[in-house]
């Protein structure tokens, strides 16, 4: 069992990326071919995230793009008509993990009742190792760089929640103007009959990239340093993959 058979399950496989950030399209690439999957394809895609101007109370620009960015997602495979999506971010590093450990996964999504499933973050750093699948998590998560939704009325109801969340002020105990992830782990409890899963071991961790949600570190805005940083990256990155 591969990520391509997991890739296949789904109705569609979005992969966020703002359209400036041609560098992060081209290393997504390349971690979709070494699972045997060309893309973009009919099947998996490349979604032009927003980048707004003004971040109102939101904590970056980045935070307030990627959120509606999100939501437009949603409203996209509501538009479709598509019932089971998968999500990424263009900074996902795909974990080698064992075939039976995939197959686990996707057998779990198949035969078992579940709403959100995440498959790839960055915390818990550690997650219980009693299980190879899906586990219930009640807990909380930290990044969103590979994750599940099914059901219309689901999507629905995470689109909606998204589009309030946004139009809150921050603090709002609801949740208002605040980072995707926040809200990814609101939406729990905030939305009656979400069943939310972890799946166990982690299916993707993120490359190191120039963040496009927080502040830019000075490494990241002047010269010579930006060029210096990136070369670093892509020589960490080949180091993780290899």
């Amino acid at each position: 069992m591969s990520f391509s058979d997991l890739f296949d399950w789904f109705d569609h496989v979005y992969i966020v990326n703002l359209p400036n950030r041609a560098d992060r399209r081209a290393e997504t690439t390349q971690e979709f071919a070494r699972t045997g999957v060309a893309i973009p394809n009919d099947h998996v895609t490349f979604f032009a995230a927003t980048r707004p101007t003004d971040k109102g109370e939101f904590p970056s620009l980045g935070s307030l793009g990627n959120m509606i960015s999100q939501t437009r997602v949603l409203a996209e495979a509501l538009e479709i008509g598509h019932d089971r999506v998968l999500i990424c971010e263009d900074d996902l590093h795909l974990l080698d993990v064992a075939p039976d450990a995939v197959a686990a996964v996707l057998s779990d999504l198949q035969k078992h009742p579940w709403t959100i499933a995440l498959l790839g973050y960055l915390e818990p750093e550690t997650p219980p190792t009693g299980h190879t699948g899906l586990i219930h998590w009640h807990d909380g998560t930290l990044g969103v760089q590979f994750w599940a939704i099914q059901g219309r009325e689901n999507i629905q109801a995470f689109h909606d929640y998204l589009v309030a969340v946004r139009n809150r002020p921050s603090g709002h105990p609801d949740g208002g103007s605040m980072f995707f992830d926040a809200a990814f782990n609101m939406v729990r409890t905030k939305v009656p009959g979400t069943e939310f899963r972890l799946a166990t071991p982690n299916l993707a961790g993120q490359r190191s990239s120039r963040t496009d949600i927080h502040a830019l570190k000075f490494y990241d805005r002047i010269e010579p340093f930006k060029t210096i940083a990136g070369l670093m990256r892509r020589v960490l990155n080949r180091r993780r993959r290899d």
